[in-house]
């Protein structure tokens, strides 16, 4: 990302990622074989830990990862994008509207939710209906994975989507 002043807007310019986002290659996946899948997926979760350790590193909150803000370059490498919403910890109030303490576990819960999107195709707490999908955000219980999973993957997984 580069950064430039102009009259007095701050203009961020990021690469152009070509792949789109990954709402996309959710569906892209689903197509694919599920070694091959879950190998892919190994390569984004690494990258996009990778980002957001940069950011927590430097005390900085994303608080919006979703699908649609994680890009795919043409060689397939993930990017982490649109910082509308991020929130820098240092010397700022640091709650919610809620009153409740902001932190980096929100980024993480987002990131294990988006990681199962990517291996299913599905969001991981969504119910027949929307109640027992609330309920299951809560009580932190995400969908299983399948079979195909490994189960090293799945216990992080898991970990990642425990409430916050």
């Amino acid at each position: 990302i580069w950064t430039l002043t102009r009259d007095a807007d701050l203009c961020l310019i990021q690469e152009f990622c070509s792949g789109g986002d990954s709402r996309k290659l959710i569906i892209e996946l689903q197509k694919i074989p599920e070694a091959k899948r879950i190998n892919h997926v190994w390569e984004l979760f690494a990258q996009i830990v990778l980002a957001l350790n940069h950011l927590h590193t430097h005390n900085v909150i994303h608080r919006d990862i979703k699908p649609e803000n994680i890009f795919i370059m043409e060689d397939g490498t993930a990017r982490l994008g649109d910082f509308g919403l991020a929130k820098d910890l240092i010397g700022t109030y640091n709650a919610t509207m809620a009153g409740t303490k902001m932190g980096f576990k929100a980024d993480v819960y987002a990131v294990g939710v988006v990681i199962c999107e990517l291996l299913t195709g599905k969001h991981p707490f969504i119910a027949e209906n929307e109640q027992t999908t609330i309920s299951n955000i809560i009580e932190g219980k995400p969908v299983e994975l399948p079979d195909f999973v490994p189960i090293e993957m799945k216990k992080i997984v898991l970990q990642m989507t425990n409430s916050v």
